[in-house]
């Protein structure tokens, strides 16, 4: 039986296979459409890098390797092969390898077990190529390189203060005419020698390590090359071992060097303060970073009178040095009147020199009587001398391993304050002026010790000044007992004290990119030009 069919499904689903066709594209009227270009070669193949070899594995040491030894009274052979066995080595004995070994050595590193064998058994060991050799341990030679100057040095500084007073009189028992005389002579002095001869402290170094063995020998194991820089010593291994540490010790301590910053003040102290600076106000004023003590001798006499003074290193507060200056002028005007920096190596002094050599010329006048026809004669004959003034600091350093600085450190600063006329009365009969030069010296020598960026001053030195100036109306001034109603004179008094600031900085890398970097503006500035 056939059932009618629905005619509102049949026409919905006709509707739904027409909405279920594919529109075909329009194109729009500009467009053209090109066939594809077909390429002239074929495309390359992709690069392919070379593969990396991977990186081979570090082989262990062998020496380094852990063991336990634990043996008693045992032959010192079988004791070697059981550890050339148990450590996968070759090994090469000296028919002087014998005797009992007792040795209690638990989870050592192989090294360190034969170093306590061979060094009980006057031998010693070496490793190559997977190879354990023992053998005795027989003096040969091995080379140390030593990075020092061929340089022989000698610093000599005095400083001496001498005054004598000659006196001559008549006594009242002589009656020849005959004149008495005596003197009263009073001085100090200090000198500072500096003798340095680096290879030949090595060698004898050396030679006082090698004493117990070759005692009463001249040096005949030691090998010195100054201008290449090494050491040949022929020794057995303990004494090499002991020269080895010897050597990296005396580099390491000769190699310290040191930046010495000075600056040298000048202050003109005002009327409430001349007594002199007072370091507990500057103290006050610059903040923290000043450490001021002063300790007098007590009754015991077993304290010693001291006086530190020294500017600690402090960011926080900026440029302490710059700040004590500023605060200096509390007390007067500031006058820097140098600021030199050296760098000096360790136990070496070092010389800055900053002066001009004044020229001045001593006059000699032979006169010669002559006969009634000729007259006098007179001959004159001239000296050049020179004399520096400026300023001039010789310092030797010291820096311990800590940072500590010892400073022998000696500043002088001169200069011209006047001319005295040689009163020599031929001079004066043949109308020739020899004038020499006044020099006004101001110099200290100290030793102080200071940490490493710390400031160190020192100050009290203190002078009066007196000046005289006389204006007047020019031309009437002059004229003799008139003159002094139209002129009148200043007599100026100032009272100075010298301040020097001295600066230690230990450079451990002298490079611009490291210590001192601080200077590295400078370069820039010089390198710009």
């Amino acid at each position: 039986m056939i059932k009618p069919v629905n005619a509102v499904g049949l026409g919905a689903l006709c509707w739904l296979l027409t909405a279920c066709q594919s529109i075909p594209p329009t194109q729009a009227n500009s467009t053209t459409t090109e066939p594809a270009k077909t390429p002239n070669a074929a495309i390359p193949q992709p690069v392919r890098g070379t593969p990396s070899l991977p990186i081979p594995a570090s082989k262990p040491d062998i020496s380094e390797s852990i063991h336990t030894v634990v043996v008693s009274d045992v032959p010192l052979r079988e004791l070697l092969f059981s550890l050339a066995r148990d450590a996968k080595l070759d090994l090469d004995l000296d028919v002087a390898a014998k005797g009992l070994v007792t040795i209690n050595a638990i989870r050592q590193p192989l090294s360190l077990i034969l170093e306590r064998i061979v060094a009980s058994n006057d031998l010693r060991y070496s490793i190559k190529n997977s190879v354990l050799k023992i053998e005795k341990d027989t003096p040969f030679i091995r080379n140390y390189a030593v990075d020092y100057l061929n340089i022989t040095r000698s610093a000599v500084g005095k400083v001496s203060v001498s005054t004598q007073i000659s006196a001559t009189g008549q006594g009242a028992g002589d009656t020849g005419g005959e004149s008495g005389s005596g003197d009263n002579n009073s001085s100090t002095k200090v000198e500072n020698i500096s003798e340095h001869n680096f290879w030949l402290a090595l060698e004898n170094n050396i030679a006082t390590v090698l004493g117990a063995t070759y005692e009463g020998e001249t040096h005949p194991d030691i090998f010195l090359n100054r201008g290449a820089g090494l050491v040949g010593v022929r020794a057995n291994s303990r004494k090499h071992r002991e020269i080895q540490q010897l050597i990296d010790e005396i580099q390491n301590s000769s190699q310290r060097q040191v930046l010495i910053e000075a600056t040298i003040a000048e202050v003109t102290l005002n009327d409430s303060f001349q007594a002199g600076i007072d370091w507990s106000q500057v103290s006050q004023d610059v903040g923290d970073a000043w450490s001021l003590s002063q300790n007098m001798t007590d009754i015991s006499l077993f304290d010693r009178p001291s006086f530190n003074f020294t500017v600690n290193r402090d960011k926080s507060n900026g440029d302490s040095l710059q700040g004590t200056l500023s605060a200096l002028e509390t007390f007067g005007d500031v006058r820097v009147m140098s600021s030199p920096k050296i760098m000096a190596m360790n136990n070496q002094t070092a010389l800055l020199k900053v002066v001009d050599n004044l020229v001045y010329f001593t006059v000699d006048v032979n006169i010669d009587e002559g006969d009634d026809n000729s007259g006098r004669l007179y001959t004159y004959e001239s000296e050049i001398h020179t004399v520096p003034v400026g300023f001039v600091m010789g310092v030797t350093p010291f820096v311990s391993e800590a940072g500590e600085v010892t400073l022998n450190v000696r500043p002088t600063i001169s200069r011209v304050i006047g001319q005295q006329r040689d009163p020599n009365p031929a001079l004066a009969e043949a109308n020739v002026v020899s004038e020499i030069p006044i020099i006004q010296v101001r110099e200290v020598e100290s030793i102080l010790k200071v940490n490493s960026g710390d400031v160190a001053v020192i100050g009290g030195l203190m002078q009066d000044e007196k000046k005289k100036t006389s204006r007047g109306v020019p031309g009437i001034s002059r004229i003799p007992y008139v003159g002094s109603l139209f002129k009148y004179q200043d007599d100026n008094k100032n009272k100075t004290e010298l301040v020097i600031f001295i600066k230690p900085v230990v450079v451990r890398q002298a490079s611009i990119d490291k210590d001192l970097r601080g200077f590295r503006k400078f370069y820039n500035e010089i390198s710009a030009h």
